[in-house]
């Protein structure tokens, strides 16, 4: 039977841990490991109640997000085994002075064992795809908390897209503002259905709709054009719709309360120029960030969009035909100022086959090799060295984010009531 713990009082007497005050046991708990906090709510009802109470769960959250010792990457892989089925695998990574320390796997709250690609992660929430079998991806939504083993189905998106759609486009993050978790939708396909070759008459149609935990409904916005200031030919013509268009791969990225994404023109879809688009998670709108100018960047068509020293970066292959292929990286150093874009790392390979997955933190660029010897490794941008995770069978990179542990809820059945905040004077 687990008992409150009792403190020596120099004054007579014993004290227990309860009889502290509130702010004090919120500091203590904050510090505690994950697992450990998770005891101290089976202790009694008010240590309970202050551990789920919407401050303390905020304030966990703050901690954990600003302290980098608490902070892991999350990877998902493809993996294939000996009779060459397929099975998604969600690793957490911990790492410490550029060195792993930690590699355990995500258990999915999922009970029906669907397979699942991850869309993203917030604030320790996982919002991920169920791959059903004869349905479009992304038709089927789950948000789960791994610590809490807590999860929810979002109802059925509202936008039902062509069967010869391009590929849905989601994003899942969370607005301080109002303090919800949403997560965005974008549908694009051309009217005659011709995704390679549109025609010069045919309509690129763009849908977006946005899913709010607070209500669990999906709301379906107005696409408006979107102004563009760049040159004439990514200028928008008399088409009401979204003018760019979002690649298959297109990586999304989450920086100053917006998503952002690499397009490029859907009526030249063969152009080499391309765009950095933004969507205000806030105020739900779309905007240009910058034009990415080919003469100044090469190759910004083929790169990816990262988050890099809390600047918004751009890794672009040195050069599409070399072996083993170099990269360069370009930060924004003022932020929406296209102008600004300056080449800051070169990524240099002198064997291999490796491509960047993702930027961590402290330097260290996630990349993986299925080329020579199917290894993921952390690369550092300031000493060229390797910092090997594993050296895996036969596996493909699918997605990596940020994650830290905290006890956000999930389910409607765990919401807690608006006066929480009261029953954390309550004593055991």
């Amino acid at each position: 039977m687990v008992t409150v713990m009792e403190l020596p009082n120099f004054h007579g007497g014993n004290q227990s841990l309860s009889d502290l005050p509130v702010e004090v046991l919120c500091e203590i708990f904050l510090k505690l490991p994950m697992r450990s906090l998770l005891s101290c709510k089976c202790v009694c009802k008010s240590f309970d109640e202050l551990i789920k109470s919407p401050t303390f769960i905020a304030s966990h959250v703050n901690h954990n997000s600003s302290s980098k010792t608490n902070t892991s990457c999350s990877v998902s892989i493809l993996v294939i085994d000996g009779n060459y089925r397929d099975r998604s695998e969600h690793i957490l990574i911990g790492t410490k002075d550029n060195s792993v320390t930690s590699i355990r796997r995500v258990r999915q709250s999922n009970p029906l064992t669907i397979p699942t690609s991850v869309i993203g992660s917030c604030n320790g929430l996982f919002c991920a795809s169920l791959e059903m079998i004869g349905e479009q991806w992304g038709s089927h939504i789950i948000l789960w908390n791994p610590v809490t083993r807590d999860n929810r189905y979002l109802p059925k998106p509202k936008i039902d897209a062509p069967e010869r759609q391009l590929f849905p486009v989601f994003a899942f993050g969370y607005s301080p503002q109002s303090n919800e978790y949403k997560v965005v939708r974008f549908i694009s396909y051309y009217s005659s259905g011709n995704i390679t070759l549109p025609s010069p008459s045919d309509v690129f149609i763009m849908q977006i709709e946005v899913y709010k935990m607070s209500t669990d409904s999906w709301t379906v916005l107005d696409a408006k054009a979107l102004p563009c200031d760049g040159p004439d030919h990514m200028s928008l013509e008399s088409d009401p719709f979204l003018p760019l268009h979002f690649g298959h791969s297109t990586r999304t990225l989450f920086l100053k309360g917006a998503f952002h994404w690499l397009a490029v023109n859907p009526k030249n879809v063969t152009d080499v120029c391309v765009a950095v688009v933004a969507f205000d998670l806030e105020r739900e709108e779309l905007k240009l960030n910058s034009i990415l100018e080919p003469r100044r960047i090469l190759h910004a068509k083929k790169g990816q969009l990262e988050v890099i020293n809390d600047l918004l970066g751009l890794i672009v292959p040195h050069s599409p035909t070399e072996y083993p292929p170099d990269f360069d990286i370009w930060l924004m150093n003022d932020y929406g100022n296209r102008e600004s874009w300056t080449k800051h790392y070169v990524v240099e390979q002198s064997t291999g086959f490796a491509r960047p997955c993702g930027y961590f933190k402290d330097d260290l660029l996630l990349m993986v090799d299925n080329d020579t010897d199917n290894s993921l490794f952390f690369y550092n941008l300031h000493t060229q060295e390797r910092m090997y995770i594993f050296k895996y069978g036969q596996f493909y990179y699918e997605h990596s984010c940020s994650y830290v542990e905290t006890l956000v809820p999930v389910s409607k059945r765990n919401v807690v009531a608006e006066n929480a905040d009261k029953v954390m004077n309550r004593q055991c």
